[in-house]
């Protein structure tokens, strides 16, 4: 098994989820992952997933159906996703952290007919919120499958006795490339899509990519990722393929992650930059500076150079690998490496894969660019998804490019540099703006933290340009003309925001990513009272003019 993950491989193969936890004489023994104090061999793993493959087809799961799974990250959540797709059923993975109301939404609308729960938010809110969701739901009390472990302890259930392995319903070509599991996207603007993902994708990348990566982990590796979003199910994946320890966490308590940081010294970590920037300044942090972590893998980069190297600071230099992706892609489509010179790391998101396509469209005229001009990002190749569920429009055009809405290009050396999105162009008096570039110069003045721009329908400019900043602490010279008057200096006026929003920190998503909608309500009604000035203001001075017409 371990050779045949190290072999050089050129093309994809359909390679299953299976051949991840059939352990074979040379790890059987070894210890596949830690959660909760427990070790579980990748004996337990595979033997552990035949065992509920099987539960769950003598309950009646069977080839296509769809079965929910929610909970926080955990031993047993691994076990019943392996084991839905095993017995030829399609996962529904659900963020624990959703409101009762969209957890019901979205299981009625990819048709679910059972579900699989652990602990997870509402449920923790409200004692009989489980029954108020099956039924909800449409879900029959014989369906629904409690994974906590109180009700399923792996380790009692296997020293009762061997295990005999479950065979998959499906031959390995169908079962590759059929959607096996299906992931929410989570955008910052609109609502979350169902999009039908396969293991031929993402076992592939694993397979053909990720094992560069391979040599500069060390034994011991956590994932401080949820494993209900792509990015975390593909680390869990890809460290369980090449024999290294796995350490989960619930992620439920930020005190009992930086705990476990600090017992279990893994040498490689994977997470979002917020998560390590509190790792960071923890309270006794300067102990230790993180001197026992290799490499650290950030899901969703770094918003600016600064970051970077304030994080750089914290854990040592090169120690950082950021990349790009979307749950589309399976999710990777680029990664920066242990040995990319660093000035790449800082600036860029890696070089595409090999063995898919990239290609740059330019968003108004529809035709490809050349390689180093920015145009809309398009990929093909073995990672693309398998398409939206029950969705009339797909994001795939005649050609066969998935969209990704990203806009970029390819440098002199074939590194990809990322420009932010399209919905994200504010249009001002005719111009287009990207945001990027004001944000870069907001993020220059040490006092802000992250910085975002957006876009607010204005009466006569088409948008106003609003920079919303973090600002822990407001001075008591604050002073917003003071900045902007600064950024005039390197910024065109079309460019300068109308005014600048602070607050002490940006709304954030389960995934620890933006949530854009969240800080636009808030940033609107902290500019509301502006806007209201400046639209009247200009509505008298109208009127003012059309007066003194009159008077002539």
């Amino acid at each position: 098994m371990k050779n045949k993950w190290n072999m050089e491989r050129t093309e994809a193969e359909n390679f299953l989820f299976e051949d991840i936890y059939h352990a074979d004489e040379s790890k059987k023994d070894i210890v596949g992952v830690w959660f909760s104090g427990i070790k579980y061999t990748y004996a337990d793993i595979e033997k552990s997933v035949d065992y509920y493959a099987r539960l769950l087809a003598n309950h009646g799961v069977k080839k296509g159906d769809h079965v929910a799974l929610l909970g926080v990250n955990s031993y047993n959540w691994l076990i019943a996703f392996y084991a839905i797709i095993r017995a030829g059923g399609i996962a529904v993975l659900l963020n624990y952290m959703a409101r009762h109301d969209t957890l019901v939404e979205l299981i009625k609308n990819t048709d679910c007919r059972f579900l699989c729960y652990g602990k997870y938010t509402a449920l923790i809110k409200q004692e009989d919120e489980l029954e108020i969701l099956r039924r909800g739901a449409g879900i029959p009390t014989e369906n629904c499958f409690c994974i906590q472990h109180a009700s399923l302890d792996f380790k009692e259930i296997l020293s009762y006795g061997p295990v005999e392995p479950f065979l998959s319903p499906l031959p390995r070509e169908e079962d590759s490339k059929r959607t096996s599991f299906i992931i929410f996207t989570t955008g910052t603007t609109s609502k979350p899509k169902p999009a039908m993902l396969n293991q031929y994708g993402m076992m592939n990348i694993i397979a053909l990519e990720l094992r560069h990566l391979d040599a500069f982990l060390g034994k011991k590796f956590m994932c401080l990722l949820p494993m209900f979003h792509c990015f975390g199910l593909l680390v869990v994946n890809a460290l369980l393929t090449y024999g290294r320890t796995l350490y989960l966490n619930t992620l439920m308590d930020k005190s009992q992650i930086y705990k476990e940081f600090l017992k279990n010294r893994c040498s490689a970590y994977a997470s979002v930059s917020i998560i390590f920037d509190n790792l960071s300044k923890a309270p006794l942090w300067w102990l230790h500076g993180g001197r026992f972590v290799k490499h650290c893998i950030v899901g969703g980069g770094f918003t600016s150079r600064r970051e970077f190297k304030f994080l750089e600071r914290k854990f040592g230099k090169g120690k950082f690998l950021n990349g790009y992706g979307l749950t589309e892609c399976s999710p990777l489509i680029s990664l920066v490496y242990p040995d990319t010179p660093r000035d790449k790391q800082m600036s860029t998101v890696g070089k595409p894969m090999k063995g898919i396509e990239v290609a740059f469209m330019d968003p108004a005229t529809k035709r490809l660019l050349p390689a180093g001009q920015q145009g809309e990002i398009l990929v093909k190749g073995f990672n693309v998804f398998n398409g939206y569920y029950k969705a009339e429009e797909q994001p795939f055009d005649e050609n066969g490019y998935l969209h990704t809405g990203d806009l970029g290009y390819l440098d002199e050396d074939g590194y990809l540099v990322l420009g932010g999105r399209i919905k994200d162009i504010i249009i001002r008096k005719g111009e287009n703006i990207s945001p990027k570039e004001i944000e870069d110069e907001l993020r220059k003045f040490p006092e802000f933290g992250a910085a975002r721009v957006l876009g607010f329908p204005s009466v006569d400019e088409g948008e106003y340009i609003i920079g919303c900043v973090e600002l822990k602490k407001k001075p008591p010279h604050f002073s917003e003309k003071k900045y902007l008057d600064e950024m005039r200096k390197s910024l065109p006026n079309i460019k300068i925001p109308a005014h600048i929003v602070y607050m002490k920190r940006f709304p954030l998503t389960a995934n620890g990513k933006l949530d854009e909608v969240v800080l636009r309500e808030v940033c609107m009604m902290k500019i509301a009272k502006f806007l209201d000035e400046e639209i009247l203001a200009k509505k008298t001075r109208k009127l003012m003019a059309e007066n003194n017409k009159k008077k002539r």
